[in-house]
């Protein structure tokens, strides 16, 4: 009996060990199909085509197309019953989408093409005409203001040619295109755009302004003359020429309160005076202006900048004389061999940006038009263009309020704007007028 129960012990005792075994087994397989599982999870949620990765793609998609119809929804609504952008509704429209920048404080027609960033990455080019491009936001490492770019304008055999007409100077004149222009660095803004500047004029690059045509013309002209001639057709990239914004963009606080500090005749810039009797006449194009009051004594608080083209083609236009009164604000200044610690790259010695723009020993055009107001001075007004004579930031005279004129001579500066999408290649070894930047689709 004893010996029975034994055996039977042992037979228990072997089924318990068969079934330990078992349970290992099963176990080790349980976790090595578990592992296989989780692996193959893993890759399905986080490998190159996995959710996760789709999911992050399909976000960045819609963020992405978001943001495109943010800036068509502002660019539609912006554009007025003319069929053209108007500037000051556009500027308000963007600047209601959230986390966008490039958007100037003034839009202004030679602000086109204006591309403004979204989300830090997405760009968009918007031209005067309301269509839209897009791009990526491309490094700018590697450059500063200053550094000499290679950049390839189009070829042209023939000049540009203004007509008296429109210049209101007393004869036809012809600008010919200046081969071998070399260009530098002048900005870099925030959004990935470089503005690049054209080094000065040559002999055969100058141009006569005289009287009310002048003024209403000598803006657009100008721009024109620069687009004509320096644009780059392959690149999408339209020449311009250098304006007055252009300079007080690159200003430092001390260079702003300088130009508030001006005063001509005991009139200070930014401010306003009135003419009656014979000094209210102004050229056509004054009367659209910000800053000008037409038979009254408040002036217009909206209106084109005096950057503006004003026109979209050249115009017969001349002046006008109010029937009262011409109210004026102050919009000229002059800084007589403009201090380097004006700017914002001041370095306690000098700027480069000074040494650019009036460090060449000639003169030329800003496409900027100003008022100068007198208290005394028989002819009331001077309405004229802004320009660089050499180291002196001033402007030129060629309409007055009396009704005289006069005629000046000047050459014109040429500025482009690389987009944010367009590749600036860092040269290697230090960067001069033979060893450029290059530039890349």
């Amino acid at each position: 009996m004893k010996q029975e129960e034994n055996r039977k012990k042992k037979r228990d005792c072997k089924k318990m060990n068969t079934s330990k075994g078992i349970t290992l087994i099963a176990l080790v397989i349980t976790i090595i199909v578990l592992l296989i599982l989780a692996g193959v999870t893993i890759a399905t949620l986080t490998g190159e085509n996995g959710i996760l990765s789709k999911a992050t793609e399909a976000s960045n998609k819609t963020e992405e197309k978001n943001a495109e119809e943010e800036v068509k929804i502002a660019v539609i609504g912006s554009i007025g019953t003319n069929g053209e952008l108007e500037n000051e509704v556009l500027k308000d429209n963007l600047n209601k989408i959230e986390n966008i920048s490039g958007v100037p404080e003034e839009i202004t027609d030679s602000s086109y093409p204006l591309t403004v960033t979204v989300e830090g990455k997405y760009s968009y080019t918007i031209n005067k005409n309301g269509s839209i491009g897009q791009g990526e936001v491309v490094s700018r490492e590697g450059i500063k203001v200053g550094d000499y770019v290679n950049y390839i304008y189009d070829q042209k055999t023939t000049g540009y040619s203004i007509l008296s007409t429109y210049s209101g100077y007393t004869s036809n004149q012809t600008v010919n295109q200046k081969s071998g222009m070399k260009w530098r660095i002048l900005n870099i803004h925030e959004n990935g755009i470089v503005d690049l500047i054209g080094d000065v004029s040559a002999s055969d690059q100058t141009i006569y302004f005289q009287g009310a045509l002048g003024y209403n013309n000598g803006v657009y002209l100008l721009n024109d003359i620069c687009k004509e001639l320096y644009s780059n057709s392959t690149l999408g990239i339209t020449a311009r020429s250098i304006n007055i914004e252009d300079i007080e963009e690159q200003m430092n606080e001390t260079g702003i309160a300088a130009r508030a500090a001006y005063a001509n005749d005991n009139i200070q810039y930014g401010k306003t005076k009135t003419y009656t009797g014979s000094q209210t006449n102004y050229p056509n194009l004054y009367a659209k202006e910000n800053g000008s009051g037409i038979d009254t004594t408040e002036v217009k608080t909206s209106g084109i900048k005096v950057s503006d083209n004003g026109y979209t083609s050249p115009t017969e236009e001349t002046s006008s004389k109010a029937s009262n009164s011409l109210t004026v604000r102050q919009t000229y200044y002059y800084f007589s061999n403009t201090p380097a610690n004006y700017f914002k790259d001041y370095n306690g010695s000098s700027s480069t940006v000074r040494d650019m723009l009036f460090n060449t020993k000639t003169s030329y055009w800003l496409s900027s038009r100003f008022a100068n107001c007198y208290s005394t001075n028989a002819v009331g007004v001077t309405f004229g263009l802004c320009f660089v004579n050499e180291d002196n930031l001033a402007g030129m005279g060629i309409t007055y309020a009396n009704g005289g004129t006069r005629s000046w001579l000047q050459g014109i500066r040429p500025v482009v704007s690389i987009g944010p999408n367009i590749k600036i290649e860092a040269c290697e070894g230090e960067n001069n007028s033979t060893n450029m930047h290059e530039i890349s689709k």
